[in-house]
């Protein structure tokens, strides 16, 4: 393990991040016109491990508001291996990369212009392959508040879809809602500060760790557990849906087992609060990272549901820097990544 110096401050730039992102509305709404212009039917989100998570959120709010356009969700790899026949030109294809670079991804993205695909990139900066594949390019500029942001840029999105497809929501309200975020974000982690410490400080010792999640935040309980602490800490964890807790994997946990639970305001509540009324009678370390119980300064309470996972996509990743405080393992340390041929 890498010795570390202690806890990493709170990102000092999340409030001009997370603003930058929400202020690229006027992009979705270009790509929105453009997709419709061009009788977009399929949208596809493209991406590998946490940039694949991160469209989960704007998927399931397609998936569940659309009437004429249909949302897929696929790992790049897969989409290579196995090309949708619905890809066309009447397709929309977002492809994210943090680094721009992923190999798959941007195989990817060119397959999909290839076949027509209208190309939206979503990565760091536009100054790299998939922003130069990319007819369109989301933007966040920032090496900490990654996911977050993704889900700022990919919900507002959506919101622009679903406006040209004609759903009947409250776009102004949702509006409102992520204009508030930068300061909402920064106020709800720091209030988390003490509960994220005694999670890592508590689980830091774990044997494994169940991270449970369901509807828009399931996309955060792979990052917290595949990305950040298999990935980025070395820690045995296990990611389960919370639909699929009661299917098998509640039969492992046992004694002291730790189980983070993250309660979204969505439709999915009540799996969650099924996990989290049966956990603590098999386990005596619960933890749950739940929105509903976070103050949002501005944001509308109808639009709470839909920021719930920006929300808890960031109380994960500030999560992961108390586990490098407690571990003294660095994030930033890889075994094979970048380092060997895979």
């Amino acid at each position: 393990m890498t010795s570390n110096t202690g806890l990493r401050p709170i990102d000092p730039q999340l409030r001009e991040v997370i603003g930058g992102a929400v202020d690229q509305r006027g992009v979705a709404a270009k790509v929105a016109a453009q997709a419709a212009s061009a009788g977009v039917t399929d949208v596809f989100f493209l991406g590998c491990g946490g940039s694949w998570a991160s469209s989960v959120p704007a998927h399931a709010t397609l998936s569940a508001s659309a009437t004429g356009l249909v949302s897929h969700n696929i790992n790049a790899a897969e989409f290579l291996a196995s090309p949708s026949p619905r890809l066309s030109e009447r397709s929309l294809v977002v492809a994210s990369s943090h680094s721009g670079a992923t190999p798959e991804t941007v195989a990817a993205a060119r397959l999909a212009k290839e076949a027509g695909a209208y190309v939206v990139a979503v990565a760091t900066d536009d100054d790299n392959p998939l922003g130069e594949l990319g007819d369109a390019a989301f933007t966040y500029h920032s090496e900490k508040t990654i996911t977050a942001a993704k889900h700022v840029l990919l919900g507002q999105l959506v919101q622009e879809l679903l406006r040209a497809d004609g759903a009947d929501l409250d776009y102004e309200t949702l509006r409102r809602g992520y204009e508030a975020l930068p300061d909402a974000l920064a106020v709800a982690t720091e209030a988390h500060e003490e509960l994220s410490a005694t999670i890592a400080r508590e689980t830091a010792d774990a044997d494994l760790t169940f991270v449970v999640g369901g509807g828009n935040v399931y996309g955060v309980a792979f990052l917290l557990s595949v990305c950040y602490l298999m990935e980025m800490q070395w820690k045995k964890s296990v990611c389960v849906a919370s639909g699929d807790f009661f299917h098998g994997a509640f039969e492992m946990v046992v004694g002291d087992a730790p189980l983070i639970l993250l309660r979204s305001e969505d439709r999915t509540q009540a799996m969650a609060d099924r996990v989290a009324a049966f956990a603590p009678k098999v386990t005596s370390r619960v933890y749950t990272l739940d929105s509903a119980a976070l103050e949002l300064p501005g944001v509308p309470a109808a639009a709470r549901p839909e920021l719930s996972a920006p929300v808890l996509a960031n109380l994960a990743t500030r999560l992961a820097d108390h586990y490098e405080s407690v571990t003294g393992h660095s994030l930033d340390e890889r075994r094979y990544m970048h380092k060997m041929a895979y």
